[in-house]
């Protein structure tokens, strides 16, 4: 699909850039139609997620209808920034909608890598490990052609997040490791900051549960860098919230400084939540914890 050269200047600015930057442009677009005003919905929701601006992004996700060729990724998603608030019973559906709907191997890539992530979620390790496998081997197979494969670089990240993840889960730290190094080198290879700064919590964290504490503060050091200078609130609350956790016993005054910035950006997050959303967040045991930690 041929995009309106705005919508280029946006989506580069989304996945390449500050994502404060990119709703601006997103702005500035007028007079869109057809498959570029679906696709601007797509990224505008992308860019608010990263933001941690939950409840907006959702609510754009809601405006792709079924029958489009985005309608599968919009699906993916919403489970994404459901799995986000921590609601991972609901994000299954989305993803199940999106794996029925998936017309491209790349949107079938996206689904089963969320059904996996749900499944890790819900503490289903065969599940998690099943779909992560055949995510896997499709990306293998579509990604064959090196002319082609700098392309996927996005299936690649988000692929290796879930293989940390459900490596965690089958309590594998090094293999956590392995995986969380990978997502970090294929997304600094797509000069990508915000898969550059996830991916440094994932290693930080895979880090922290093989026993090698002392090697994850750079890393978490250098995703704070890049998640509160570029606007990534999504990243950046969780990363304070493991820095405070691993310092605690060490230094308590930079704790309580790490834990006092997470909840202060939790607490901004939760200003966009309504309902059954927001109540969930609440209850949310780490979310509580956290509030505790920073009083």
């Amino acid at each position: 699909m041929a995009l309106h050269p705005g919508l280029e200047r946006a989506e580069w600015a989304v996945f390449h850039g500050a994502i404060n930057e990119a709703i601006p442009l997103l702005d500035e677009l007028t007079g869109l139609d057809g498959r570029s005003l679906v696709y601007e919905r797509w990224l505008r929701a992308v860019a608010l997620g990263a933001c941690g601006r939950y409840g907006e992004a959702l609510g754009i996700v809601e405006q792709i209808p079924p029958g489009t060729p985005e309608y599968s990724m919009a699906r993916s998603l919403r489970a994404s920034l459901l799995r986000q608030l921590g609601v991972h019973d609901v994000a299954l559906l989305a993803d199940r909608e999106a794996m029925s709907s998936a017309a491209t191997p790349g949107a079938a890539i996206e689904a089963m890598t969320g059904l996996s992530a749900d499944a890790v979620g819900l503490q289903d390790a065969l599940t998690a490990t099943t779909m992560i496998a055949q995510a896997s081997s499709l990306l293998e197979r579509v990604a064959a052609d090196p002319a082609s494969a700098p392309m996927w670089w996005r299936h690649r990240v988000r692929l290796s997040w879930v293989q940390c993840e459900v490596a965690l889960l089958s309590s594998d730290a090094p293999r956590a490791v392995e995986h969380a190094r990978r997502a970090l080198a294929a997304a600094e290879a797509a000069t990508a900051p915000r898969h550059v700064a996830k991916s440094l919590l994932f290693t930080a964290v895979s880090q922290i549960d093989a026993g090698a504490r002392a090697e994850a503060i750079p890393n978490l050091r250098r995703s704070l860098m890049l998640s509160t200078t570029m606007g990534f609130l999504a990243v950046a609350w969780p990363t304070h919230a493991v820095m405070a956790a691993l310092v605690r016993e060490t230094d308590a005054k930079l704790a309580q400084q790490h834990f006092a910035a997470a909840a202060s950006i939790t607490a901004t997050l939760r200003e966009g939540l309504t309902g059954e959303l927001a109540a969930r967040w609440d209850a949310r045991a780490d979310i509580r914890a956290l509030q505790r930690a920073a009083q």
